[in-house]
C-alpha cells in the first residue's frame, strides 16, 4: 500500500481505538461502592440465638425458668475454615422488691465444639438450664454465646434477651404447614387468663402457641428431658419424614409421662402411621371418608354453651354441606371415642399422657365458627375444667380510678368453674415426674398439698410450675438424706487425733521395749516398728471412716420410673462423690438422653472451679470439671433416660410378667379403687422373662423388712404409701440390687455402692369427665337499644338508650 494511503486509513482507524469511551462519558464512580470494596470483610456474622421450640413468627423467643431447653447460636466463619469451640450461658438478673438490680444468677457453662466452612452458615445446638428469678416480676432472661476458635481471638455474639413464661404457662406447639390455619388458637381463650389481657396483653396466662418453620429441621428438642415445658403438641400436616429419628423418640418418652398429642384429622393420621410413632394412634387409618352431618350435628348440640346461639346456624351450615373429609381405620383395642361426640373424637391413654384424634380436621370452617369452639377445645380436645364468666365487682371504686388501674366496668375474669383460679400448672399440663413433681406422704410440709385443687398429689411452683429440675422436690431430699447417713464420712477432730498419737506412742516405745525385753530379745524391738507403725495408720483409718491411701467412692441412690407397656423409663440418681485428695471428676452419658447438675444451694465446696457442660464430644452430654477437695463428700444430680430391654405388663386381675433385662427384688403391687380402697400384692422378686400370679389383700401400707441395703426399705415404702397414690390408679415398686448402666464417672472409684429404687405406673387415673363451659363472653356484651317512648308535647318521637347487659 502507498505510504500517503497507508496513513489516511490508520487516521481514520482512531476512534475505533479509543471506542465507547471515546463517544459517551465514562459512568461515574459510586464513592460508598468503592469504600465498600475497600472496607475489610468481618471475620463471621452471627445470628440470634433461638430456644426450642421455636416459632417461625417471634422476634423474641421464650423461655422457661427452671426447666432445661434446646437452644441453636447460628454462625459463619467469612474468611477460612474454623474450628474452635462454642461457650453459651444463661442469665437472669435479679432484683428486690423495688425492681433495682441486686445480683445475677448465671446457668452453668455449656461448651461444645464446632467446624465451620468457609461461607456457610451453620446452627449448633447446646442445651441449658434455664435460671430462676426471685420474682414472679422478672420478665427477661438473657442468653449469649462465645466462639473461641483454635486460630486464637474471641467471637462474643452478644447477650439476646428472651421473654420469662409464667408458671402455669406452658408451650402448645403445632406441626404445620399452614400456620394462617391457627391464628385462631393464639386469641382463644384458654390460651391466656383473662387478667394478662387486662394487665400484659403480651402476656400468656395457660399456653404459648408456637408454630415451628417446617422448611427445615424442626426446631424441638431430641430428648424428653428439655420436653419438660412443653404440654401439648399438635401434628397437622406435616409428612411423616420431617422429624428426625432421636426428636420421635424423644414425642414418644413425652407423651408416656403426660404430653398431650392431638393429631389433627386425616392428613396427620395418615402421616403418623408411617412413622414409629403409629403405635399411639388410637385410630390407625384405612381410607377417608364423608364426615357424617348427623354425627358432626349430635358433637355440635352436645357440647354447645347452653347460652350458644351460633349453635342452630352451625348444625344447619353442616347438614347443608357435604364437601367434609373425616377418616375411617381400624380401632386400638386400648382406644375410646370420648363422650358426647358421636364417636368423632377419639382419645386413648398411653402411660400417663393422652392421644387426641378428631377424625375432621379442627380448622374447618364449619366447627372453627362455633361459638362454643373454645369451649369444646377447652374441654373436649385439652379435657381442662369448665369455666365461667364473672363480671368483677369493683364496689365503689369510680370508673375513673378503674381506668387508671387498667380495669374498667366492663372487665371480666374467667375462672375454672367453683374456684377462684384462673390459671393453674396443674391443669395446663399432664406431665409428671416422681423426682420432680411428687408430693410424698409423710413429708414434713404438708400443707404444699394444698396448693392445688386440681392435684394434690403434684407440687405446683409459682415460678417454674410442675415438672421443673428440681433439688428440692419430696424424692430428691429423701435421696440426699438417705445417701448422707449411708454415706457416713466423719472428719476426724482433734480429740482422735490426740487420742490416737497418744496410743501410738505408748505401743511403740514403751510397750514395745517391755515386752521384748522380757523375751530378752531387745534388738527385736526395732524390727517391730515399721508393723506397729502399719497397724496403727489402720486403726487410725477405721477410727476416721476413712480408706487408705489415695481413696476414692462413689455412693449411689436411684429412682427408676416407668409405665407398663414401654421399655424406656426415667431414671434420677444422687451421687455422692468422695475423694482423699482434690480431684475433677467427669459424669459422662451414653446417649443424648441424660444431664447432671451439682445440688442447688449445697454448702460451699470450697473451690472456684465451676463445672460445665460438654455436648457433643462424645456420644451424649457429660458434666465436666466436677471439682471435689480433699476428704470432701460432693452430691450429684443426674437424670436420664434408659431403656430397660422390655417391658412390664399386667393384665389388669392378677398377672404379672416382666420382659425388662433387670431383676426386680422386694416387690409390690399396690393399686386403689375409685373409692380410695388399698389393696397390696407382695410380689417378692421378679426376675427377667417372668411372670407371676399376685394375690391381693386389703392393706393402706407395705410391710417390709426393714434390713434392706443402704435404708432402701424407708425408700420403697414412702413410694408405696396409698396417701401418695392417686385413687384409680396402681403401681409396681421394687428395688433393683446395684446401679443401671448409662453413667461412666472418671476417674473411676475403688469403692462403689448403689441401690435403685422403680417405680413402674400399671395404670392411671380416669381422665375427667369432658363438660362444658358455663357460658360465653358474648353473654356479657353490651348493647344499645334505641325504643321509641312515645310522643312528646312538641309532637316528636324522643329516642332513649337503654343499656342492657344481655
Amino acid at each position: 500500500m502507498p505510504r500517503p494511503a497507508f496513513l489516511l486509513f490508520a487516521l481514520l482507524t482512531v476512534p475505533l481505538i479509543v471506542g465507547c469511551e471515546g463517544c459517551t462519558p465514562a459512568t461515574p464512580t459510586d464513592p460508598d461502592a468503592a469504600d465498600n470494596e475497600k472496607a475489610p470483610e468481618e471475620a463471621y456474622s452471627t445470628k440470634p440465638p433461638i430456644v426450642f421450640p421455636s416459632d417461625q413468627s417471634e422476634s423474641i423467643g421464650t423461655v422457661k425458668p427452671g426447666h432445661w431447653m434446646t437452644a441453636e447460636q447460628s454462625i459463619r466463619s467469612n474468611k477460612s475454615d474454623t474450628r474452635g469451640e462454642l461457650t453459651s450461658r444463661s442469665e437472669v438478673i435479679l432484683r428486690d422488691v423495688n425492681m433495682e438490680k441486686t445480683g445475677t444468677i448465671r446457668s452453668l457453662d455449656s461448651i461444645r465444639p464446632v467446624v465451620l466452612p468457609k461461607g456457610q452458615m451453620r446452627g449448633f445446638d447446646f442445651r441449658f438450664r434455664c435460671p430462676i428469678p426471685n420474682s414472679i416480676e422478672i420478665r427477661r432472661i438473657n442468653l449469649a454465646s462465645q466462639l473461641v476458635p483454635r486460630s486464637g481471638g474471641v467471637l462474643d455474639t452478644g447477650g439476646q434477651p428472651f421473654n420469662v413464661m409464667r408458671g402455669s404457662e406452658y408451650f402448645f406447639v403445632v406441626l404445620s404447614q399452614r400456620p394462617e390455619r391457627f391464628t385462631r388458637l393464639q386469641t382463644a381463650n384458654w390460651t391466656r387468663s383473662f387478667e394478662s389481657e387486662i394487665q400484659d396483653p403480651t402476656g400468656h396466662g395457660n399456653y404459648r402457641v408456637v408454630v415451628p418453620d417446617a422448611s427445615d429441621l424442626l426446631p424441638l428438642p431430641e430428648t424428653m428431658l428439655d420436653l419438660t415445658s412443653t404440654a401439648v403438641v399438635l401434628w397437622d400436616d406435616l409428612s411423616e419424614d420431617a422429624l428426625t429419628p432421636q426428636q420421635k423418640t424423644a414425642l414418644a418418652d413425652w407423651i408416656r409421662f403426660g404430653g398431650r398429642l392431638i393429631v389433627n384429622g386425616p392428613t396427620a393420621s395418615e402421616s403418623i402411621a408411617n412413622t414409629a410413632l403409629a403405635d399411639v394412634l388410637p385410630l390407625l387409618p384405612t381410607s377417608n371418608i364423608e364426615l357424617d352431618s348427623d354425627a358432626a350435628a349430635e358433637l355440635l348440640t352436645k357440647n354447645s354453651v347452653a347460652t350458644d346461639r351460633s349453635l342452630e346456624k352451625q348444625v344447619e351450615l353442616i347438614r347443608s354441606e357435604s364437601s367434609h373429609i373425616a377418616i375411617d381405620g381400624r380401632l386400638d383395642p386400648d382406644a375410646t371415642a370420648v363422650d358426647n361426640t358421636a364417636s368423632l373424637v377419639l382419645s386413648r391413654r398411653i402411660g400417663r399422657g393422652v392421644v387426641v384424634q378428631p377424625r375432621f380436621d379442627l380448622t374447618d370452617n364449619w366447627v372453627e365458627v362455633w361459638d362454643s369452639y373454645d369451649s369444646f377445645v377447652n374441654s373436649v380436645i385439652l379435657n381442662r375444667p369448665p369455666r365461667e364468666y364473672v363480671a368483677p365487682d369493683h364496689g365503689d371504686i369510680s370508673q375513673e380510678e378503674l381506668a387508671e388501674q387498667g380495669y374498667n366496668a366492663n372487665d371480666l375474669r374467667l375462672y375454672f368453674q367453683g374456684t377462684t383460679l384462673r390459671s393453674d400448672a396443674a391443669v395446663n399440663t399432664e406431665f409428671r415426674l416422681t423426682t420432680r413433681d411428687s408430693l410424698l406422704a409423710g413429708g414434713d410440709d404438708e400443707a404444699k398439698k394444698s396448693n392445688s385443687p386440681f392435684d394434690r398429689f403434684s407440687r405446683v411452683d409459682a415460678v417454674t410450675g410442675i415438672s421443673a429440675w428440681n433439688d428440692s422436690s419430696d424424692a430428691v431430699t429423701m435421696l440426699q438424706q438417705k445417701l448422707t447417713s449411708e454415706a457416713g464420712i466423719e472428719i476426724p477432730g482433734s480429740s482422735l487425733v490426740i487420742r490416737s498419737l497418744a496410743i501410738y506412742l505408748v505401743v511403740l516405745v514403751p510397750v514395745n521395749y517391755v515386752v521384748f525385753r522380757l523375751m530378752n530379745r531387745l534388738e527385736y524391738a526395732w524390727f517391730a516398728v515399721p508393723l506397729i507403725a502399719v497397724i496403727g495408720a489402720i486403726f487410725a483409718a477405721r477410727q476416721a471412716r476413712l480408706d487408705i491411701g489415695f481413696a476414692r467412692s462413689t455412693t449411689e441412690l436411684a429412682i427408676l420410673e416407668a409405665h407398663a407397656g414401654y421399655p424406656r423409663a426415667h431414671l434420677t440418681r444422687m451421687i455422692g462423690i468422695y475423694n482423699s485428695l482434690s480431684s475433677r471428676y467427669e459424669l459422662q452419658f451414653r446417649t443424648v438422653d441424660g444431664i447432671a447438675a451439682p445440688l442447688d444451694g449445697e454448702p460451699d465446696p470450697n473451690t472456684a472451679i465451676e463445672p460445665v457442660i460438654r455436648t457433643s464430644f462424645e456420644e451424649g452430654p457429660s458434666l465436666a470439671d466436677f471439682a471435689v477437695n480433699s476428704n470432701r463428700m460432693r452430691y450429684v444430680h443426674t437424670e436420664e433416660m434408659v431403656d430397660l430391654g422390655g417391658a412390664i405388663r399386667f393384665d389388669g386381675d392378677r398377672t404379672l410378667t416382666s420382659e425388662a433385662d433387670v431383676d426386680f427384688v422386694d416387690a409390690f403391687l399396690i393399686r386403689k379403687s375409685e373409692t380410695g380402697q388399698s389393696e397390696v400384692a407382695v410380689v417378692g422378686t421378679l426376675e427377667r422373662d417372668e411372670t407371676k400370679t399376685v394375690e391381693f389383700r386389703e392393706s393402706d401400707r407395705v410391710r417390709i423388712a426393714d434390713d434392706l441395703p443402704m435404708h432402701s426399705h424407708d425408700l420403697i415404702a414412702r413410694l408405696a404409701r396409698a396417701d401418695s397414690i392417686p385413687n384409680g390408679s396402681s403401681r409396681l415398686v421394687a428395688r433393683i440390687d446395684g446401679s443401671l448402666p448409662g453413667l461412666e464417672i472418671s476417674p473411676t472409684a475403688s469403692q462403689q455402692t448403689a441401690q435403685t429404687i422403680a417405680i413402674i405406673h400399671i395404670k392411671h387415673a380416669d381422665l375427667r369427665e369432658p363438660v362444658a363451659d358455663k357460658n360465653l363472653v358474648s353473654d356479657f356484651r353490651r348493647v344499645n337499644r334505641i325504643e321509641t317512648t312515645g310522643n312528646d308535647t312538641t309532637g316528636s318521637t324522643t329516642p332513649q338508650t337503654e343499656t342492657q347487659v344481655k
